[in-house]
């Protein structure tokens, strides 16, 4: 049973019509506009809207309007838009804020509102809070601006972004390779910046879902056993590799040569060898839960690698505070600060492209190269369980090991292992990961975590 819909730093998903209504959009967007109004010490602040593609997002985004109209705001319809393309262009064109609609890799009856400051970052934990205050109370009476609204619907937004892309990015070296690539677009927001950006690449396009009609084609977040189309496209195509997108965006997956997809902990690596291997002496910052292999990666060539709380805002929050040079999620984010400070897909899959082509290498040729980790994932029903009593076993029974509980409760071993247990931020679940070098050492490392918690 899914937890009570409430906004945090991933935003508000719900089912539309049902724990997601034309009421809870009106609400939060007055709530986010009064927010923007005091972060920004404007009037008339100006905000972005863009959406991931799905067909409640129209009728959603018709609700935001007609509010922020009321309400006397600045409206750019930017209409479809990946969201790190919306985090971009609150950059670029210093906007005061977006709202984007969007439920990532929720299912297709899902969708759900995303909100940025002016800082052009999701709003983190304490902004929420006061965006959650905000909606529990009235409309203030001096809300409401003397000044008509605006409305603006611009629709340059992709091209501008994949164009900031290529201006860091050895574009020659790649169109030199002469890529075939296959990429299932999910039928969303990546459908209006890949034509383009393959483009500019000289790739020939292989294109997989690419009508941004919200239809997704398969179940949308990018798992294997969602992804046989992709896999079988890239193999009868003679693609020399492929990417998938979720709806937003902002996750990457790849596909090998032989028209296999990989694990997306690869799409950080990938990205993370591509750019220390430039530029040594660095600091990266990933989450708990993400591969050693981008850690290892990081000690080859003299860099430091920060954990962080899970999370995207909590990888950028370190990010920037450490002035990183590259970071992210195992879960296919990539987060390269001099492009976008967002997960951001087209950075990532533009990253790997380099690497392959300055290389001369295959996916598979050049994923050889890098560590080899085997890595575990599994869940259990936290009802009736003492989260604090669950930790303390674990470092009683664990001993000799490195201990980060600043998410959840995470254990270092001197053979590169770990393991990681937190609670579900979603469902009333424990999460449990796990990494090691070979799949053995892994297994028995669950088994006895499972037995040791089990034990009374």
């Amino acid at each position: 049973m899914p937890i009570k819909p409430e906004l945090n730093v991933s935003g508000y998903r719900g089912i539309w019509k049902q724990t997601l209504t034309d009421e809870i959009v009106a609400k939060y967007t007055q709530a986010f506009f009064l927010f923007t109004k005091d972060d920004s010490g404007k009037k008339n602040p100006t905000i972005l809207i863009g959406r991931d593609g799905r067909e409640s997002g129209e009728d959603i985004k018709k609700v935001i309007i007609k509010e922020l109209e009321n309400l006397g705001t600045n409206i750019i319809d930017g209409d479809i838009m990946p969201t790190p393309t919306v985090l971009f262009s609150v950059r670029k064109h210093k906007y005061d804020g977006a709202i984007i609609i969007t439920a990532s890799h929720n299912p297709i009856e899902y969708n759900g509102l995303k909100f940025v400051n002016n800082k052009a970052l999701f709003t983190i934990k304490e902004e929420v809070e006061k965006i959650k205050k905000y909606y529990e109370n009235p409309i203030r009476e001096d809300s409401h601006s003397d000044k008509k609204s605006t409305f603006i619907q611009n629709y340059n937004f992709s091209k501008e972004h994949a164009d900031h892309i290529l201006k860091y990015i050895n574009v020659e070296a790649i169109r030199t390779r002469k890529f075939k690539v296959a990429v299932d677009m999910i039928n969303a927001s990546a459908c209006v910046i890949d034509p383009y950006l393959f483009e500019k690449l000289g790739i020939e396009l292989i294109p997989l879902n690419n009508i941004p009609n919200g239809k997704f084609g398969h179940k949308p977040e990018p798992l294997k056993e969602n992804l046989s189309d992709i896999e079988k496209l890239a193999k009868t195509s003679g693609a020399n590799l492929g990417f998938v997108h979720d709806p937003d965006a902002d996750r990457l997956v790849v596909v090998n040569e032989k028209g296999e997809v990989i694990s997306e902990e690869y799409s950080l690596a990938l990205g993370i060898e591509n750019i220390l291997s430039k530029n040594k002496n660095q600091t990266i910052v990933i989450n708990l839960s993400t591969s050693q292999m981008s850690a290892d990666i990081a000690k080859k060539y003299g860099s430091k690698c920060i954990r962080s709380k899970i999370g995207e805002g909590y990888v950028v929050k370190k990010m920037l505070s450490n002035n990183a040079i590259i970071g992210g999620e195992g879960n296919g984010g990539v987060i390269y600060p001099t492009i976008n400070t967002v997960r951001d897909s087209f950075t990532g899959l533009s990253l790997i492209l380099e690497l392959l082509a300055e290389r001369n290498q295959t996916v598979t040729e050049c994923i050889t190269t890098l560590p080899k980790y085997f890595i575990k994932k599994d869940k259990w029903p936290i009802i009736g369980k003492n989260l604090s009593e669950i930790y303390s076993k674990l470092k009683s029974h664990f001993k000799d090991v490195k201990t980060d509980e600043q998410d959840g409760l995470r254990l270092d071993f001197s053979d590169s292992s770990w393991l990681h247990l937190r609670p579900s931020n979603t469902e009333p679940i424990i999460r449990l990961f796990g990494e090691a070098k070979d799949k053995k050492t892994i297994e028995a490392l669950f088994n006895e975590a499972k037995l040791t918690l089990q034990a009374k």
